[in-house]
């Protein structure tokens, strides 16, 4: 009888190991709370805030941000570059291509490029 308990015992922990092994699938959500457009929202910061030095006749430093290809080619060194405040250039760093100085970006246009990125960098 108790060699019985014991298989019983064993039989039960592997079938609930058969079972425990299954991961649900669940949808993750969206990291941020709105899912910012490219067409309406991503291209106009760019357009407003990059392209007077990145784009296809400047090309400054080897950049070009002007349309969705170069954006996403450019996404994650255009990140780091805005929140280490380096670009936009301020007036110390400014090349002479510029003829105004360039603020830095807003938290919420820097916001919106993070979670467009978080999202999957959609062309919509």
């Amino acid at each position: 009888m108790k060699l019985n308990v014991t298989y019983a015992f064993i039989f039960c922990l592997f079938v609930e190991g058969l079972f425990s092994c299954s991961k649900d699938k669940t949808m993750e959500p969206l990291p941020c709370e709105a899912n910012p457009s490219f067409e309406t929202e991503i291209k106009s910061i760019f357009l407003n805030n990059c392209t007077s030095c990145h784009n296809s006749n400047l090309n400054y430093a080897g950049v070009i941000l002007e349309d969705y290809e170069s954006i996403v080619a450019n996404i994650n060194h255009s990140i780091s570059e805005i929140k280490a405040g380096t670009m936009p250039y301020d007036e110390d760093f400014r090349p002479a291509i510029t003829s105004s100085l360039i603020d830095v970006l807003d938290d919420t246009l820097i916001e919106k490029i993070d979670c467009w990125k978080l999202n999957g960098m959609k062309n919509n």
